[in-house]
């Protein structure tokens, strides 16, 4: 208790320090101690020898009393710690734990957070402005599951439909520090200001587990900050977002979705596009660097910007890009020209006034570039170091999933930056890469299918109407997409197909959208509507593998498994699902209200023949069947003419088995195979294909007639 009597520890040694501050400053105040004493030996008559001796005592006491201080002070501290040890030794004794001593070296270490938890209470108490840079709890980084309950992070409900959480992340000098920030709920139409991040839960390893957090602002009032587990990936990616001075507002899925509630999870689903459209920057996070991509990535940035393969502000080629610049007639059209032009004059203005500073940087990034890649970026690196550097890095996760293709087709080019690592680069530029790519004929790299719909993306602008839809077109498209839950399969293209099919489209395919519906639910549910939309036909004949999913029907796709099957789209036009698309409803065609059941009305097969592996990907040889060697549980079902559904009795319903080109004889079956698309898009009669041989005398025609038995209703399960 003897310390309370003494100057506390936090304020001796500050004393300390302004006391060994002023110490060089005292000689200046001699020559007023000589004066002064001088004066008085003249009035009180002292002789000159007694005056020396008092300015010589006086000049001792200015430097005697300030290190008589700084020893007292430094004795008072001395005393502090005997009688902290001394106070901890009696406690631990008493307790006889050592996880005393473990509390007391935490409270230690922790003493500054104290005082700044203690200082932002008096700044709340006061009506003063939180800070930015609020203070860690105490407590190591833990696993989520280890965290205990009253550390963790809870979400608050949302308040409207068109509610997000925003993620503001507090500025730090140090790359390493720990990730702090505070989570704040906006409504989307109110057009708040933030970035919008597109990455991947799992890193390159595939690890998505939350071994990392962020603390999160819980109660600004009271002080207090709670944890939330974050994956490996989603830590590295902030800690390339967070800046050194200044916070930063970002959306990111991980953080601003409570994941645990699924209801909010299906709402901010619908919202996605609108997220990220709405960004005031997209920032692709694409994985970290290595010196490989960091000199793909300088000489990338080198490339004049008239020299790249995708123009400012647009996905597609140059030729499409005039179409599209031409397109709008008169006035408009005219307008549109003139600003291009003075964009273009601007640009070029623009281009000379930074001329001596893109030197410089141009140096610099040469000078980088000659310690990473050991090339030089005027010139490119060497086609073969280029293409494997390429392929590899497009061959990362992030050109893999899903979800990126809304998150980098939606917004406009100019407001996306790509990051890796600590490089980073236009959305441009970016595309440049994957032209390349693409020019190579590296169709065997999924991400070629992203720059397809990239592609169409401006035309689509143009031409968005009610009429068809793109959601199976995209479903074929990103056939071979990853994603942690299989329900994103269809419901990270959702978005997107509902942008491209433009506003007057329908939204029944967003009615579905719920994660608490079983996968095989909701892939049921889905190829039920693709089956109304498209037909039987064209739908069915895509299913490739069985389907691998419990309690999947046997007429359902499951798009885990490997499909579509390549020959139904063999010399269709690109989006051929779109142009086959019919608003006409099909009166034959119902399913139950749960969708488990199909219910088709049609006639029977009752001669003729048939591809047995007509539909089979990739096969050269045709095996042609006849319907009368088909075993006794099965039966072939005309769907169009020229194309037939085989089905397999199961007990008293019946399972779909494949979808076969059918006609009268062996010779038109195989030919209906060669062009299995014209029959599947275009549903092409067998008949019609013969008459236009019988012109040339190759077949001679038969009659359709006679070869169908009684309509009636197939139960399909």
């Amino acid at each position: 208790m003897g310390g309370l009597f003494i100057v506390p520890l936090p304020l001796a040694i500050p004393l300390i320090f302004l006391v060994v501050v002023l110490m060089p400053f005292i000689p200046v105040s001699w020559p007023g101690i000589i004066t002064v004493q001088i004066y008085h030996g003249r009035r009180d008559g002292i002789s000159p020898r007694e005056i020396s001796r008092k300015c010589l005592k006086g000049i001792a006491w200015s430097y005697g009393i300030p290190c008589i201080t700084i020893l007292v002070l430094w004795i008072m501290c001395i005393v502090q710690v005997v009688l902290v040890i001394w106070w901890a030794v009696g406690l631990c004794r008493r307790a006889g734990d050592i996880n005393e001593w473990k509390r007391l070296g935490r409270q230690m270490v922790d003493l500054p957070r104290e005082v700044q938890n203690l200082w932002l209470r008096v700044q709340v108490w006061g009506g003063m402005k939180l800070r930015e840079r609020p203070v860690v709890e105490k407590g190591g980084v833990k696993k989520e599951e280890e965290l205990e309950e009253t550390k963790r992070y809870t979400f608050e409900m949302l308040g409207t439909p068109t509610s997000v959480r925003l993620l503001t992340i507090f500025p730090e000098e140090d790359y390493m520090a720990p990730l702090r920030g505070e989570i704040r709920s906006v409504d989307l139409r109110t057009n708040p200001t933030y970035d919008a991040l597109s990455y991947t839960w799992a890193d390159e390893e595939g690890e998505t587990a939350k071994t990392s957090h962020i603390s999160l602002v819980f109660s600004a009032k009271r002080g207090i900050y709670r944890q939330l587990g974050i994956g490996h990936n989603c830590e590295l990616a902030m800690r390339r977002l967070r800046r050194k001075g200044k916070s930063r507002t970002v959306w990111i899925d991980a953080v601003c979705i409570n994941q645990a509630d699924l209801e909010e999870r299906s709402q901010q689903v619908k919202l996605m596009s609108r997220i990220f459209v709405s960004a005031r920057q997209v920032v692709v996070y694409t994985g970290e660097g290595t010196p490989q991509t960091d000199g793909l990535y300088d000489w990338l940035n080198d490339i004049d910007a008239e020299k790249l393969a995708v123009p400012s502000g647009g996905l597609f080629s140059p030729q499409s890009a005039l179409q599209f610049l031409h397109r709008p007639e008169g006035v408009l059209g005219k307008l549109q020209e003139v600003s291009n032009d003075v964009a273009v004059r601007m640009e070029e203005m623009g281009r000379l006034i930074r001329g001596y500073s893109e030197r410089v940087k141009r140096l610099l990034r040469e000078l980088r570039m000659v310690y990473s890649m050991g090339v030089i970026p005027r010139r490119p690196p060497e086609p073969s170091d280029l293409h494997r550097v390429l392929r590899e890095y497009f061959s990362r996760r992030w050109f893999k999933r899903v979800w990126v293709l809304q998150e980098a087709s939606l917004p406009e080019m100019k407001r996306i930056r790509v990051l890796c690592g600590n490089r980073e680069t236009a959305g441009e530029r970016a595309m440049h890469l994957l032209s390349m790519l693409m020019s190579q004929g590296q169709g065997d790299i999924d991400v070629g299918r992203v720059f397809v719909l990239l592609r169409q993306k401006p035309v689509a602008s143009q031409e968005r109407s009610s009429r068809g839809s793109h959601l199976l077109d995209l479903l074929i498209e990103t056939r071979g997409r990853q994603c942690e839950d299989p329900r994103d399969k269809i419901f990270g293209v959702l978005n997107i197909a509902h942008w491209l099919d433009g506003v007057g489209a329908g939204r029944e395919e967003f009615d579905k959208v719920s994660y608490f519906t079983p996968v095989a639910q909701v892939y049921a549910g889905y190829s039920a509507l693709l089956i109304r939309r498209h037909g039987p036909g064209f739908f069915l004949s895509l299913i490739k593998s069985s389907p691998a999913i419990k309690g999947l029907p046997s007429w359902a796709a499951d798009w885990t498994v490997p499909w579509p099957n390549s020959k139904a789209l063999q010399g269709a036009a690109d989006f051929p699902a779109r142009s086959r698309y019919s608003s006409q409803k099909d009166k034959a065609l119902e399913f139950d209200p749960k969708n488990r059941v199909m219910k088709i009305m049609r006639p029977r097969i009752v001669r003729g023949f048939f591809a047995w592996t007509g539909q089979g990907d990739g096969e050269d040889t045709i095996q042609t069947v006849e319907v009368k060697r088909l075993d006794r549980e099965e039966v072939l079902v005309e769907i169009y003419p020229g194309l037939a559904m085989l089905l397999r009795q199961h007990g008293e319903d019946w399972t779909f088995v494949k979808v076969c080109p059918h006609a009268l004889d062996k010779v038109g079956v195989e030919r209906l195979v060669a062009s299995w698309s014209r029959t599947v898009v275009y549903q092409e009669n067998p008949g019609r294909i013969q008459e236009v041989d019988e012109e040339v005398g190759s077949i001679r025609s038969r009659s359709p007639r006679g070869y169908l038995g009684k309509t009636r209703v197939w139960r399909i399960v």
